[in-house]
């Protein structure tokens, strides 16, 4: 009998199980292709961009780590770089404690719960941006929070925005207004998979709340931990339409407010200092990596 004619690699790659895996390819590749593009692409061009001197008037000049080593010598950059820590612990410890807060008592059977939870979850609806507008109305110097803290201590103007020690903390409380009950939502999924069986038998055994949360609920929820601490590590960080847009000069007042955000704006657009807006973006990067490192880091041991 005549052989068998021999198979070609192409046939033979596109055929039994292979031909599965290369179909499973071709449907995930427009989103790899895309994620190639508007992410991996402009991070490997941003960084290529930080080792430069560049103008945006001029072609780029290769200055190797100089914008890096600029960079620690620069007062502006030791400010917003002090600011962001400041604003990243106020954004992220506080709101761990009051979503966990919040899911635990919603977690709870009482009458009125989802209509309480829907009005809760409302500051999350709106963008970032409309919530900036409108807080900075409620905040202006003789609007309704001076007037509610005047009905305590008898002020009739407050300069929430103006003081650069008001206007950090107004920040910090604006945004964990908007994001807690976001927050709150995933603690309430968390919990939704703790079993109610040991949650049972504790109550039986004679456990208090306070224990059975501690001893069942607390590290049943561990990997939902990690996973808010990451997120709400990220976003504070990434910070930048809050201070944009509450404060009249954005950073101000006198740089209280200036972050690593607004920092890349002011060098690139406002100062034409492009290598060094890039080098503030890889800076920023370099520190969410490493903190969302860390957190996945210990989510892993334990």
């Amino acid at each position: 009998m005549p052989a068998a004619p021999r198979r070609g690699w192409v046939a033979t790659w596109f055929s039994g199980p292979r031909r599965h895996q290369w179909w499973g390819l071709a449907f995930v590749l427009p989103v790899v292709v895309f994620f190639a593009v508007f992410s991996v692409f402009p991070v490997l061009f941003g960084f290529a961009i930080s080792l430069t001197d560049y103008s945006l008037l001029d072609p780029p000049e290769f200055v190797g780590l100089d914008n890096y080593r600029n960079l620690l010598g620069d007062k502006l950059f030791i400010t917003a770089l002090g600011n962001t820590l400041l604003f990243v612990l106020g954004a992220t410890v506080p709101v761990w404690a009051m979503s966990l807060t919040s899911a635990v008592l919603f977690d709870q059977a009482f009458r009125g719960k989802l209509w309480l939870k829907t009005i809760f979850f409302l500051p999350v609806l709106p963008p970032i941006v409309v919530v900036g507008v409108v807080w900075r109305m409620l905040l202006h110097p003789n609007g309704v929070m001076t007037a509610f803290v005047g009905l305590f201590n008898g002020a009739t103007e407050v300069p929430w925005l103006a003081s650069t020690v008001l206007a950090p903390l107004a920040m910090v409380a604006v945004h964990d207004w908007s994001v807690v009950p976001f927050f709150m939502m995933i603690w309430l999924a968390g919990l939704a998979g703790v079993s109610p069986e040991l949650r049972e038998a504790a109550r039986i055994d004679g456990a208090t709340a306070w224990r059975v949360f501690w001893h069942i609920d607390l590290p049943a929820l561990r990997a939902t931990a990690v996973f808010v601490a990451a997120l709400s590590s990220i976003n504070a960080f990434q910070t930048f339409a809050l201070q944009y847009v509450m404060t009249a000069d954005p950073g101000g007042p006198a740089n209280s407010t200036l972050v690593l955000g607004l920092l890349v704006l002011k060098y690139g657009f406002q100062y034409f200092r492009m290598g060094d807006a890039a080098a503030v973006s890889v800076v920023m990067f370099v520190m969410i990596l490493s903190v969302t490192a860390v957190q996945l880091r210990f989510n892993r041991r334990g």
